[in-house]
């Protein structure tokens, strides 16, 4: 495929043996066509933990591999995401992950307040248009600035690209602000993967994730997300994307 409407980017951690072991980052990425069928595109096991840099070299090497347009790309908040993606699809909105986004908020907040502030962020994600949403926002982190300041200045740095899933009908954003069809993914991985207790080294582990991760594709290509292909089309014919833009899009 050359087009995929959305890229999610993810990581999960397993213990690996090489010399010894030490856990690292297993990467993943799924893409979503404009028909609305998933795909995975791609895993890999550079070595370490995860980073923008490892991000990088495996946008790179998708891209390389012949995906010249990607419209969204969702993937936690990790540092430096944000310009990696610029520079290799400086067309594709980016997307942090919207459920990563609450845990890191109520990871950091008092137990007395989690209930109450899980209630308002949940109003903000679900508004009916990014106007909305913004002003809910401004609310939400005006309230409770006095109380956790940083964590509230920290939201306010990324909300130039949080409600980023609004640009989409409302029938299918509740399927890109989040990297939901990635953590099913990862914890079927950890299931399987949890009877080995540890990849005895980086050629069992790509032995097993290439079985699991080929039967994983066979299923999602098997059936289409619902009502998908018809609300992205919609999106499409909104902002004029035409088969001529897709080659335009891949600054070389």
């Amino acid at each position: 495929m050359e087009e995929y409407a959305v890229v999610f980017l993810d990581a999960m951690v397993f213990p690996i043996k090489r010399d010894r072991v030490e856990n690292e980052s297993i990467y993943v990425a799924i893409g979503i066509t404009p028909e609305g069928r998933r795909e995975i595109l791609g895993y890999y096991l550079p070595g370490g933990m995860e980073s923008a840099y490892n991000w990088r070299e495996i946008l790179l090497d998708i891209r390389e591999r012949g995906v010249k347009q990607i419209h969204f790309i969702v993937s936690d908040g990790l540092s430096g995401m944000k310009n990696v993606i610029t520079e290799i699809y400086p067309h594709a909105k980016y997307q942090p992950c919207v459920v990563h986004v609450m845990r890191n908020i109520l990871a950091k907040v008092r137990v007395q307040h989690r209930n109450i502030i899980a209630t308002e962020i949940k109003e903000v994600f679900h508004a009916k248009d990014k106007q909305e949403a913004e002003q809910l926002f401004m609310k939400f982190t005006q309230k409770w600035k006095n109380i956790y300041p940083n964590l509230m200045n920290n939201l306010l740095t990324i909300r130039e690209n949080i409600f980023t899933y609004m640009e989409l009908p409302e029938g299918i954003r509740s399927m890109v602000y989040t990297n939901n069809a990635l953590e099913r993914l990862f914890k079927e991985l950890k299931r399987r993967l949890k009877t080995m207790e540890m990849c005895q080294s980086e050629a069992s582990a790509e032995k097993y994730l290439y079985l699991l991760l080929r039967y994983q594709n066979e299923k999602f290509l098997k059936r289409k997300l619902k009502n998908w292909e018809y609300y992205f089309q919609l999106y499409r014919e909104q902002h004029s994307y035409t088969k001529e833009n897709i080659h335009s899009e891949v600054i070389l």
